[in-house]
């Protein structure tokens, strides 16, 4: 989140995002935390019944800081760091509920249970695991395992969340964005039913899925239009081929690929290879 988006522009964002069928607010960036009109945008959308959260360090939340994000922030998510047992008492004090966010390599699987017996100890709301992109297919079949254990262990005491999308964890499928495709055309209300996340990025443009997906495929710049008509001319113009792309992508990715890790790099190929033409053209 930039100062330089605007507050007005976010929170005409964030009210269109209520009115296409979001429901929660994601606020990304460490940094996010000392952005001056944070509590004006989370009021925004607690107005639109939205729920926010935001990920920082344990060690940047002074007393007063967290005081600050009582009334605003429904999840806090703090990385998990060695040691940061104190700094999670002023957290518990105010009451604010919390996710640990543990950044899950190869070389620390073998912390993932001692990680998650310290959530639910020092009260957690929840554990979630982001793996990097480069765990191989056989680690991430371990880390299924492990999850599914941890789950039974804590079930009741502490939600366990593995933020992957991949065919085996699929948000869609090529049946159902068969099945959304018509609909949303007509309802663009149900959009988040199959682009979720929909982000916003540092200049304003907006993004199906994640950060950086290839502009091919992007919705366009919130300075250039609502958050709404730009849903809707993607809807119009983009939708159909976007879910051609992602069905291709589903056939073709391994078990444990990143969807739309894996999406992005379709788009960036075929984005370059048709631009080679061109180029060719221009060198003779």
């Amino acid at each position: 989140m930039r100062n330089e988006l605007g507050v007005p522009l976010l929170k005409n964002a964030i009210r269109d995002s209520a009115r296409l069928g979001y429901n929660f607010l994601s606020i990304a960036g460490e940094q996010s935390l000392f952005y001056s009109d944070l509590t004006a945008i989370c009021r925004q959308a607690h107005q639109m019944r939205m729920l926010t959260t935001l990920t920082t360090r344990a060690g940047l939340l002074s007393s007063r800081r967290i005081d600050s994000l009582i009334h605003s922030i429904d999840l806090l998510g703090i990385r998990y760091e060695a040691g940061m047992g104190g700094n999670l008492e002023p957290v518990q004090r105010a009451g604010i509920p919390f996710a640990l966010v543990y950044h899950l390599t190869a070389a620390n699987m073998g912390e993932l249970e001692p990680t998650a017996s310290f959530a639910a100890a020092h009260g957690a709301a929840m554990l979630h695991v982001k793996p990097t992109e480069e765990m191989s297919d056989q680690n991430m079949a371990t880390v299924w395992m492990m999850i599914e254990c941890l789950r039974d262990i804590y079930r009741g005491e502490l939600a366990i969340q593995l933020d992957v999308v991949n065919r085996y964890n699929p948000r869609t499928d090529a049946v159902k964005l068969d099945t959304w495709l018509p609909k949303v055309m007509e309802d663009p209300t149900l959009l988040c039913e199959a682009i979720s996340p929909l982000v916003v990025e540092e200049d304003g443009w907006v993004s199906p899925l994640r950060h950086g997906m290839p502009r091919s495929i992007g919705f366009g710049l919130l300075r250039e239009s609502t958050l709404v008509e730009l849903a809707e001319a993607w809807i119009r113009h983009r939708a159909s081929g976007f879910c051609q792309r992602y069905t291709k992508v589903l056939e073709e990715a391994p078990l444990f690929g990143d969807l739309h890790q894996l999406l992005a790099e379709h788009e960036a190929r075929r984005s370059a290879f048709k631009v080679l033409p061109m180029k060719m053209a221009t060198g003779l």
